[in-house]
């Protein structure tokens, strides 16, 4: 849920890793977050925003949210794209919208 620490998470062991000198990437799937405690390996702000999706399609945020993450889903690619280019033997965290 939205609130419970997700996004704290991925910092505290992105954090970790770099403790114990461990590469650690963070995948946002969060179409509307803004800031970030970690560096973002790939970003689904670049595939798209959830101001975009409410604005372009009159949606408020709950549904502009559901409908990025069907955007999502319908370009999966894009994501395998991003996760093939950090290579496999990486530990990747996702850290995903709380609303969902």
């Amino acid at each position: 849920p939205a609130g419970s620490g997700k996004s704290t998470f991925c910092e505290l062991m992105h954090a970790h890793g770099e403790t114990l000198r461990r590469r650690l990437h963070v995948v946002n799937l969060d179409p509307a977050a803004e800031h970030f405690g970690y560096p973002v390996s790939a970003d689904i702000r670049e595939l798209i925003t959830l101001e975009d999706a409410m604005s372009e399609l009159n949606l408020g945020p709950n549904g502009g949210l559901i409908y990025c993450m069907e955007h999502l889903v319908d370009n999966m690619q894009w994501l395998n794209d991003e996760l093939d280019e950090i290579g496999d033997d990486e530990y990747v965290l996702l850290d995903c919208p709380g609303q969902i």
